[in-house]
């Protein structure tokens, strides 16, 4: 009888597989208890890792959480590519209103993050550097739509990116914190703002 070999994984799989599983749990964690209340150790228990295994892969605390918030960009920049490609602008930011509410932990971790990293300055200007990143992609976006439209943006593309950032984001915590305040219409109102 032949016995099938498992074929081990290399040791960078093996590593980016704990990062990944890590990641997963610090988002987990930060978005269930906050992040001053987070420790290494419950997010390396929620993992299956030991803390050991958590500095192997992250210089601390503040790197690992860095790593979370670039995996709430990631889902972010999903949501805005889809919605960007989208015909109808109304139900583009609906569904992006429900993919908020499937995914809540989403839009927590970017209020922990925010508040955490805007009273530490070093990482305040990563902050502020990932955040214009995200705004210079929705203004490409939206230039990128302006033109196979032929309708030009009511503001500069870069100032409609920020206010859509903005007011997604506010609708986003009224909606986490009463699921019944952002209703339909309110997509038609982003909508009219949109080419």
């Amino acid at each position: 009888m032949v016995m099938a070999v498992t074929p081990k994984r290399a040791p960078t799989e093996r590593r980016a597989a704990t990062h990944a599983r890590l990641v997963d749990a610090a988002t987990r964690v930060v978005a269930r208890r906050g992040f001053h209340a987070a420790t290494v150790d419950e997010i390396a228990d929620e993992a299956g890792f030991s803390v050991g295994a958590l500095y192997s892969n992250f210089d601390g605390k503040d790197d690992l959480f860095l790593a979370v918030f670039d995996g709430h960009l990631r889902w972010y920049e999903e949501q805005l590519t889809a919605a960007a490609a989208s015909p109808d602008t109304a139900r583009a930011f609906r569904d992006w209103m429900d993919a908020l509410m499937e995914d809540p932990e989403q839009l927590l971790i970017f209020i922990e993050f925010w508040a955490y990293a805007v009273r530490k300055p070093k990482l305040r200007r990563t902050f502020a550097a990932r955040l214009a990143e995200i705004r210079a992609a929705l203004a490409a976006a939206i230039e990128e739509r302006a033109e196979s439209t032929g309708n030009a943006p009511p503001l500069p593309p870069e100032t409609l990116a920020l206010v859509l950032l903005a007011v997604g984001r506010g609708l986003g915590l009224e909606k986490l914190a009463d699921a019944e305040s952002v209703d339909a219409a309110v997509g038609d109102v982003i909508a009219g703002l949109v080419p």
